[in-house]
This record gives structure tokens, C-alpha cells and sequence, in this order.
């Protein structure tokens, strides 16, 4: 059974992926491109669901795609600066 969030960093993290998405007008499926994870696993990083495994390496790609660092995804809720 996966965790679910009930705060700090990961809710800031799974609020801020779909607020991207959204801000950006991308569908589920290209931002799950973007991120080179399955649109099965951005469900449920959006539904606040943290999956077994997820790459260091999609936090770099969301740097390289949004200019959003690393720290910023988990600490910050993007639409509240």
C-alpha cells in the first residue's frame, strides 16, 4: 500500500506538479512525458500519493522545463509566492 500525504514537503510537491501542469496547459500525458514517468504515476503524485519509486531525476527535469529548483518543488507552494 502507498502512503498518502497529510503535509509538508511531499503535499507542497504533488500541489505544485499539478498546479504546473495546469499553469502550463499541458494534458496528463505530455506532462508525463516531460517528466519521462507513466500518467499513472503523475495520478498519483497529483492525488498526493507518493509512489514507491521516483527518480531524483524528475525534480532536474522539472528545473530544466519550469526553471523551478529543486528546493522550491518541495518547500514552497508555487501559486502562494
Amino acid at each position: 500500500m502507498r502512503s498518502t500525504s497529510t503535509g509538508g514537503d511531499w503535499e507542497n510537491f504533488s500541489h505544485n506538479i499539478l498546479w504546473l501542469r495546469q499553469t502550463h496547459q499541458l494534458s496528463k500525458t505530455k506532462m508525463a512525458k516531460l517528466l519521462r514517468i507513466s500518467v499513472k504515476t503523475l495520478n498519483r503524485i497529483e492525488a498526493g500519493e507518493m509512489p514507491k519509486r521516483l527518480s531524483v531525476s524528475v525534480f532536474f527535469r522539472i528545473w530544466a522545463a519550469f526553471g523551478i529548483h529543486p528546493t522550491k518543488q518541495l518547500g514552497t507552494r508555487l501559486w502562494e509566492k
